[in-house]
């Protein structure tokens, strides 16, 4: 075999490896606005079960707020606590529903993110954590979150919901303008270029 082939060869190959393994975000601002992930989203999803401060314990079948929102598969645990999920030093107030048939945390709650341009703002932030056995195999605290802006924030001239997938250690991997799939509750990305 040629010896141009073999090279071409081995470097497509090493090329479509980490095209699959699902490359880390580029350093540098993210194309879209993003939320920090912090190490609470993994212990949640290790333990997706109110804790004992909980409140507002009942069924719920959805979750969110506008675009920023999913219904469930079937009506599923819901409760508010006090989590710092932005790994920012201050605990908010999250609501949780924890879709078991889907092996999906998700939470919900009206916080600050960051917009591409380096700006903040506030806004509708929505996110779902994959719990352990959750039928797609993803692994246990990895997930997305989304966005919702309105038109004039974030340099943006149009509302729409924006945001990232990220892996268990809480790092986008995957960004673009989002929607929500009411069938499955997952979210699919169309990736930004800017």
């Amino acid at each position: 075999m040629n010896r141009k082939w073999l090279c071409a060869g081995t470097l497509i190959v090493a090329g479509l490896a980490t095209l699959l393994a699902g490359q880390e975000a580029p350093p540098g601002p993210l194309p879209t606005p993003t939320v920090t992930v912090g190490p609470a989203v993994a212990q949640k999803a290790a333990n997706p079960t109110p804790s004992p401060t909980a409140k507002n314990q009942t069924q719920k079948t959805s979750i969110g707020v506008g675009r920023a929102s999913v219904k469930a598969s079937a009506p599923s645990a819901y409760w508010t606590d006090l989590v710092d999920i932005d790994a920012d030093g201050q605990v908010e107030d999250n609501q949780f529903l924890y879709d078991k048939q889907r092996g999906i945390l998700y939470t919900y709650r009206y916080d600050n993110y960051q917009c591409a341009n380096g700006t903040s703002q506030n806004g509708d932030v929505l996110m779902g954590i994959y719990a352990q056995g959750n039928p797609n195999g993803q692994p246990v605290g990895s997930g997305w979150f989304v966005v919702e802006v309105k038109a004039g924030q974030c340099a943006e001239t149009k509302p729409g919901l924006y945001g990232c997938r990220f892996n268990a250690s809480g790092k986008p991997t995957t960004c673009g303008t989002a929607k929500v799939k009411e069938a499955s509750g997952e979210v699919e990305f169309t990736l930004v270029k800017k």
